[in-house]
């Protein structure tokens, strides 16, 4: 999309539509856009997205009723309409496309479709599962689990769910072998809101610790990237210098949180609590004795 057109503009007609449908030929197939395509888009663009397109009668052209939509929006329709939009500039822009270098898909991504399948239709899954910490191509285990929840984190997809009478768990998605639904319901629980249960944690790694007050010392240059994509939805920066910030956080302390810690080298200090900052000293001397003196 060239330009978002809003409440209070002009608005785009459907004739201005059709000509920059028919210019991506990946979408129209060089074929015209027939006026019925278009209500059915609107109507789908409303359903995914929550949407609305108005139409000026006076002008009989179209725009986005409240573009606050799009940015208030959940983070999973935003990410589908960021999605479309670059992937739309792109293709209207092929000459640029060697030169636009794009991260792989997160892994797993094979399985998305059943369990979404599954996640919408209140239906069990059953997959055998390979863990990374067991050697060789014999092993996996065979789990009938409900699908609560996905989520992605580093580039790979993870599937929260509930296997038996344990606890809800995590499966990575790129450790399945196999996937399939079954013909038997579940029903989740009214209460469960996937956001919620994941606001104390950093990554996917659920720590049965309680949150925590966590303090980081950062130096000035590294804190203009935590400025810019927070490291927790919890980050608040108590001071500012010339040399350095201090943020705080209320999370969880994790795996996932001690290697992104870690990813920071030097430019970050952990003031507390105490536990952290003994775990962060204690990895630091590791890597400093694996590194001491010339590799044999």
């Amino acid at each position: 999309m060239d330009t978002i057109y809003q409440a209070g503009s002009e608005g785009i007609t459907l004739s201005e539509i059709s000509k920059k449908w028919e210019k991506n030929d990946r979408l129209s197939g060089g074929e015209e856009y027939p006026r019925r395509t278009f209500m059915n888009h609107k109507k789908d663009i409303w359903d995914i997205f929550g949407i609305e397109i108005g139409c000026h009668k006076f002008s009989n052209s179209y725009y986005i009723v409240d573009h606050k939509e799009i940015s208030d929006s959940s983070g999973f329709q935003r990410w589908m309409f960021e999605t479309l939009a670059v992937n739309n500039h792109i293709n209207e822009s092929a000459q640029l496309r060697d030169r636009i270098l794009l991260e792989d898909n997160p892994s797993g991504g094979e399985f998305l479709s059943t369990i979404l399948e599954a996640m919408r239709d209140g239906k069990m899954i059953t997959f055998d599962y390979r863990p990374f910490w067991f050697e060789g191509d014999n092993y996996s285990s065979y789990y009938h689990v409900e699908p609560y929840a996905l989520k992605v984190f580093k580039r790979r997809w993870y599937l929260l769910g509930k296997y038996g009478d344990s606890p809800l768990k995590i499966y990575a998605l790129d450790r399945f072998l196999n996937i399939d639904i079954e013909f038997e319901d579940f029903t989740l629980p009214h209460d469960f809101n996937a956001s919620a249960y994941f606001s104390s944690c950093f990554g996917i790694i659920l720590s049965d610790e309680e949150p925590q007050l966590t303090k980081l010392k950062v130096e000035y240059y590294q804190a203009n990237y935590l400025r810019s994509l927070p490291l927790h939805h919890s980050q608040k920066e108590l001071l500012r210098t010339d040399s350095h910030s201090i943020f705080s956080y209320y999370l969880r302390h994790s795996f996932d949180l001690i290697q992104e810690l870690l990813t920071m080298g030097e430019t970050v200090e952990v003031l507390e609590p105490a536990s952290l900052r003994s775990e962060m000293e204690r990895i630091g001397k590791e890597i400093a004795r694996n590194h001491k003196g010339k590799r044999k």
